[in-house]
């Protein structure tokens, strides 16, 4: 399987593995470690120590909620892309968190960079990506 890796631009992009103490067997959480600032991010797997094979690009408001939302157990409502992600974020895999702050932006213009970050990255959510190997 060939990966799509997220090449990570040095001061423009940060990067933070994502805990959250259900879903590693070391029962560790890093999410408060989130600023609560506007942003774009990408949800990647990790490959080779690197993001890869990103599974969701978004754009919020708030980003250390937004992220804890996507742990959040909910009904499997949703299409198949949806309920893939949800299957990942609730899955022991290691998720990579890639972003870009974006302190006093509109939602347009998050809406604008989450269309380039999607274009550039094309993230998908596929259940060969979900296995544990």
């Amino acid at each position: 399987m060939e990966h799509n890796y997220m090449s990570i631009e040095q001061g423009t992009l940060y990067t933070q593995v994502l805990l959250q103490k259900d879903n590693n067997l070391d029962k560790n959480d890093n999410l408060d470690e989130l600023p609560e600032t506007p942003a774009v991010y990408a949800v990647c797997g990790r490959v080779n120590g690197q993001p890869a094979n990103p599974r969701f690009v978004g754009e919020t408001g708030n980003l250390r909620a937004t992220i804890r939302s996507h742990f959040e157990i909910t009904d499997n409502n949703g299409d198949e892309c949806t309920q893939c992600f949800k299957e990942f974020m609730l899955s022991i895999k290691i998720k990579e968190l890639v972003y870009t702050l974006l302190p006093g932006s509109s939602p347009e213009e998050r809406s604008s960079l989450k269309k380039e970050w999607e274009e550039k990255y094309k993230p998908n959510c596929n259940k060969q990506l979900n296995e544990v190997h």
